[in-house]
């Protein structure tokens, strides 16, 4: 019986080889489970069929596509190998799954490597490197529930590839695995793999969505990744030269701490890293840490080993640790970005326990352990920092660090605006978003999760996480309101007042990507200087009234043509301490202690605003 079940296996082996030399036209071969295929799959060890097509496709140059035919799901009990030149691609109904209890209790074995993956680290063998490679359309489920071995150690990544180059991966659906997601590595730093990794869905691997290192020139794109656990959603490691742009990285927003770092950039001794740009991502939910973190690891190089990654146009919310968190990074820029509703804290212990408690909106930690570097500086520009738990901006290594602000907006922070920083052209107003209806709750506003609550209730009751799960609909939630119009994700739309973070970023910041009328000034925040800013004629005076002496100890005399409006007096943390209207121009603040508030004058009867600083110091 034996004898003949192997013959029929070397049977069917051999007439779909001839099947393939015979009936198909280059440059594809097909794979299917309903017998139209070059190659056919009966649901049992279909990894056998997929690994002789493609290598029937390396073995033939005219050929150069393994196309897997859908609605069918491939079980696989052994890894799928693809080799250089080769497109693995499939219909988005075509799906790739690990059979229950697969039990090759062997780390970094993938359901896909290259042909010739040593099923250990084995980065220092360069020998089995494959290049020109393409993996698209169809979706791999990991079956993580049903495998005997532990999450986020290396079991069952989906997709690794070493010391590999010139990589596609694009348009799939990869979910519920026990390790990364994707997992991409190189033996010597510096390695150009030239990947192009977008528009995918990943969802819940075991450790990162996606994993990068020692590798240079790539870019992650257009993709959502949701409730990827253990590290982060998107990590790269001693790499330089690239880009993370335009994705959705977003967990449970019910669940705290469902899912782990949305963006982690870790560097180590004196390997360079100073070419990095992340920007226009939407990062929520309650992850277990920081939004951003850029974190020097180990000790080593010097001031300008690691520096220069440029944060901007991205929102960030929700995050339990902060929104971006530095550690060991110099001139790193940080601008338009909109950063609100994180810190909350958490109980995990890195580096020190300094994620422990409540955290700030951005904030410096410290260099690597034992490095003796100073003179770190970050610079802030234009970003509207919100409803963070301890403060907007903070700086915990004041003797190494220092920010550099201009023309933030900080506003509702439980512990105030800074700590160990400041500035002098910041603004401290609520920004005013398009939300008609906040979640209040400890003194903050939460203006994004009830939209999202919805798309995840429908996905979690569906166990389909391959669409946006409403981070498209809630990241609409961030637009400023405005007069003259505000893009609601159809058209433009005009509201009943006018955002004060419209028009007044930056001075000699660009604006010319904002469409008319831009008021000839950028916006502050996530849209600023884009063709979705909100639009307006007028630049808001927040910094330059008409209110003298400043510093004063109390008497401020106010320009006559502002006489009988409205004022405001804010702390900087947004409290409303006094309110009236102007029957004199002499404004009365002796009985305030010394310090910095924000007055607020209407101007010349009409609903415009005049708004700045002012110090009393008796």
């Amino acid at each position: 019986m034996f004898v003949k079940i192997i013959y029929r296996a070397f049977v069917i082996s051999l007439m779909n080889f001839w099947t393939a030399i015979n009936s198909q036209t280059p440059p594809i071969i097909y794979v299917s489970g309903n017998g139209t295929g070059d190659y056919n799959c009966d649901g049992t060890n279909d990894h056998v069929q997929i690994n002789q097509a493609l290598e029937f496709v390396a073995d033939h140059s005219d050929f150069t596509t393994v196309y897997l035919k859908g609605t069918n799901t491939y079980w696989v009990s052994a890894p799928v190998f693809i080799s250089s030149n080769t497109v693995l691609e499939g219909d988005a109904t075509a799906k790739i799954k690990l059979v229950n209890n697969a039990s090759w209790n062997t780390q970094f074995r993938p359901l896909i490597g290259q042909k010739g993956l040593v099923n250990a680290i084995g980065l220092m063998d360069t020998t089995n490197a494959v290049h020109n490679i393409t993996i698209r359309g169809f979706e791999i489920d990991g079956n993580r529930e049903n495998q005997e071995e532990p999450s986020g150690d290396s079991y069952y990544n989906i997709i690794k590839l070493q010391n590999c180059y010139n990589i596609t991966i694009n348009n799939m659906y990869l979910h519920d695995n026990l390790a990364d997601a994707v997992n991409i590595q190189s033996a010597y730093y510096g390695t150009n793999i030239n990947l192009m990794f977008h528009d995918n869905r990943v969802h819940k691997s075991g450790h990162d969505g996606i994993y990068i290192g020692n590798s240079i020139n790539f870019e992650i794109f257009n993709s959502n990744l949701t409730d990827n656990r253990t590290d982060a959603h998107i990590r790269v490691q001693t790499s330089n030269h690239f880009k993370i742009h335009n994705n959705i990285c977003g967990n449970n927003p019910s669940q705290r701490n469902s899912g782990g770092i949305g963006i982690d950039i870790q560097v180590k001794g004196t390997t360079p890293l100073n070419d990095v740009e992340i920007f226009n991502n939407y990062i929520y939910g309650k992850g277990a840490y920081h939004g951003i973190w850029l974190w020097q690891t180990k000790k080593g190089g010097d001031l300008n080993t690691h520096r220069d990654v440029h944060i901007h146009h991205n929102i960030i919310s929700g995050n339990q640790a902060s929104g971006i968190g530095i550690f060991g990074f110099h001139n790193t820029l940080i601008e338009y970005n909109t950063i609100e509703f994180n810190g909350d804290g958490n109980n995990r212990s890195y580096t020190d326990n300094v994620l422990l408690g409540k955290q700030s909106g951005i904030t410096f930690y410290e260099g690597a352990k034992n490095n003796k570097i100073k003179g770190f500086q970050t610079v802030v520009s234009n970003n509207i920092i919100g409803n963070s738990a301890a403060f907007g901006i903070e700086n915990k290594k004041s003797k190494i660090h220092q920010f550099l602000l201009d023309n933030n907006c900080i506003y509702n922070n439980l512990k105030g605006a800074y700590k160990n920083a400041s500035s002098y052209t910041d603004i401290y107003l609520n920004p005013d978003y398009c939300s008609a209806d906040p979640t209040f709750f400890e003194g903050r506003t939460s203006y994004d999760y009830s939209i999202l609550n919805d798309h995840w209730a429908n996905a979690l009751s569906s166990n389909d996480y391959s669409s946006y799960v409403g981070g498209n609909d809630a990241r609409l939630v961030f637009h400023l309101k405005s007069k003259v119009g505000r893009w609601d994700g159809f058209s433009w739309v005009a509201d009943n007042e006018t955002s004060f973070c419209i028009n007044t970023g930056k001075p000699s910041s660009d604006f010319t990507n904002e469409p008319n009328p831009n008021g000839g000034r950028v916006n502050i925040g996530a849209f600023g200087n884009t063709s979705l800013a909100s639009k307006s004629y007028d630049i808001p005076d927040v910094h330059n009234f008409i209110a003298y002496p400043n510093p004063s100890t109390g008497l401020l005399t106010i320009s006559e043509e502002l006489l009988e409006n409205e004022y405001y007096i804010y702390s900087l943390t947004g409290e409303l301490l006094k309110q009236g209207f102007l029957s004199s121009n002499i404004l009365d603040l002796t009985s305030f202690s010394n310090g910095v508030y924000l007055l607020k004058i209407r101007a010349y009867h009409s609903g415009n605003w005049k708004v700045g600083k002012i110090i009393i110091a008796k």
